[in-house]
């Protein structure tokens, strides 16, 4: 059954419209993929001389333990960031003398074909042959090579499980973020260490290989769980009941604001129900975690404050640039109808300013808990929410209105650089380095605090003048308005 569903899986791919451009498209990812196991497998045959450089005087196969888990610590972001769920047209096959069993286990083995899952091999199997193979016996590499992929399937169920379940209730999406969030304070904060509890582990495996069967129950345990959840939920009636929670999403509470907030309610279900949409989000709350790597104490020091601008700029500003740049073209499938409708595009850019400024006050406030580490990092957090709410706000919709290029919403978001071109890049470089280069002008005519506080200011003048900054961008895009529209026709 699993190779007869392949088959029509490789047969609906040849009889799409598309099949030239999604054949070039694989192709192309096929050699990136190549290229980056290649790159994996260099790492992995050089870790035994690389280790002694970076770490030396210690015992390299004790090192390599306490680096186990700060992998696949960073392989579950990464999965979760960049990892598809495995797709299958189910309601044709649920009519048919199917077992939901055979459904339910090919949608596992087709998910395995996972570039994440091939990296850990190419990047840790060469050393536990070469190194603990020779120190260890054969038995404790294989035991070694069998927890490594057992770890690597726990992962990937795992994130397969939280995805679908952030899909039927965000607040796991919330909740999952907040875990990782907290672990990484832990580990920021030296309450507990990651290397520690890694190279505790996987010592104990050295002297005791058997104990790889604990770490194969947890992926066996993770595979089960996540086969259970897709076998509840493969039934016509969950499907169409999922079907008429979407469709009554209509966020009542934002009639309040009028037509404004209706534009803003049409924005928020727009996001909840695209790939691409979605993974702006969450790279949202992902880069909120950054300031563990910006707000380190060795740049609070003078000649390291722009360093501590540019976190600031990026963690409260991260939505502003990933959504705002393609303002437009998130619309461009049904952009036309949206213009015949009594919608001004003022209002329309007004909704999505105000939903600009509310994502990134909710992204100031938490990543303000940044202030623990130092209250040098507070007034530049400050700084950058309002020079980024007053003003690149303003830049990211203007240069939004000189892009032509539309959005295809179904496609995934994983190497998918559709409506890409060269006014993001300017848009990106001139949100990103304006404010510095201005910043360390000022620092270095003046001060810091001179600095930080002409952008405070500017960001504060820019919102008190809003509805001249409203006007000028209608009449933008009212100059380009055919222009945009042509664009987003083009598939």
């Amino acid at each position: 059954m699993i190779i007869t569903l392949l088959s029509h899986q490789w047969r609906a791919f040849w009889r799409s419209r598309s099949a030239g451009k999604n054949l070039a498209t694989q192709i192309f990812i096929g050699f990136v993929v190549l290229y980056l196991l290649a790159c994996a497998l260099a790492l992995g045959l050089s870790l035994q001389h690389f280790l002694p450089r970076f770490f030396p005087g210690q015992d390299i196969i004790r090192v390599f333990c306490s680096l186990i888990l700060y992998y696949f610590s960073v392989d579950i972001l990464m999965r979760f960031l960049l990892q598809e769920l495995p797709v299958l047209s189910i309601q044709p096959y649920l009519g048919q003398n199917i077992r939901r069993r055979q459904l339910v286990r090919f949608l596992n083995v087709r998910s395995l074909f996972q570039f994440f899952n091939l990296l850990p091999i190419f990047i840790f199997i060469p050393f536990i042959v070469t190194v603990i193979g020779s120190a260890h016996g054969p038995l404790v590499a294989a035991c070694f090579i069998i927890a490594i992929i057992a770890i690597t399937l726990f992962n990937h169920f795992l994130i397969l499980y939280v995805k679908r379940k952030i899909i039927i209730n965000s607040w796991w999406l919330v909740g999952f973020l907040g875990v990782v969030g907290i672990l990484i304070a832990l580990d920021y904060f030296h309450v507990f260490s990651f290397r520690a509890l890694s190279a505790s582990l996987f010592t104990i495996l050295l002297q005791s290989p058997w104990l790889c069967i604990v770490f194969v129950a947890l992926g066996v345990a993770s595979l089960v769980n996540n086969t259970q959840f897709l076998r509840k939920n493969l039934y016509f009636e969950e499907i169409a009941r999922r079907g008429r929670q979407r469709q009554s999403t209509e966020y009542a509470w934002l009639r309040q604001w009028g037509l404004t907030g209706e534009l803003v309610a049409l924005n928020i279900r727009l996001i909840m129900r695209n790939k691409r949409t979605k993974a702006v989000v969450l790279m949202t709350f992902v880069i909120m975690l950054y300031g563990f790597i910006f707000y380190k104490p060795v740049y609070l020091k003078s000649e390291h404050m722009p360093m501590i601008l540019l976190g600031a700029m990026f963690i409260t500003g991260i939505f502003i640039m990933n959504f705002g740049q393609f303002l437009f073209a998130w619309h461009s499938g049904y952009f036309d109808g949206l213009m015949a409708l009594p919608v001004s595009i003022r209002e329309f850019i007004r909704a999505q300013w105000a939903l600009f400024i509310a994502v990134t006050t909710l992204t100031f406030v938490v990543t303000s808990f940044y202030g623990l580490i130092s209250w040098k990092i507070i007034p530049f957090q400050i700084a950058a929410f309002l020079y980024n709410i007053g003003i690149n706000s303003v830049v990211v919709i203007y240069f939004s209105t000189r892009s032509y290029k539309g959005i295809d919403l179904t496609r995934s978001a994983t190497f998918n650089y559709q409506g890409t071109g060269m006014s993001q890049w300017l848009n990106i470089l001139v949100v990103l380095l304006a404010p510095i280069l201005l910043y360390c002008g000022l620092a270095w005519a003046f001060n810091n605090w001179v600095g930080l506080t002409v952008l405070s200011l500017l960001g504060l003048i820019s919102l008190l003048l809003q509805n001249w900054w409203l006007n000028w961008l209608t009449d933008q895009f009212q100059a380009r308005k055919h222009t945009i529209l042509a664009g987003f026709r083009e598939k």
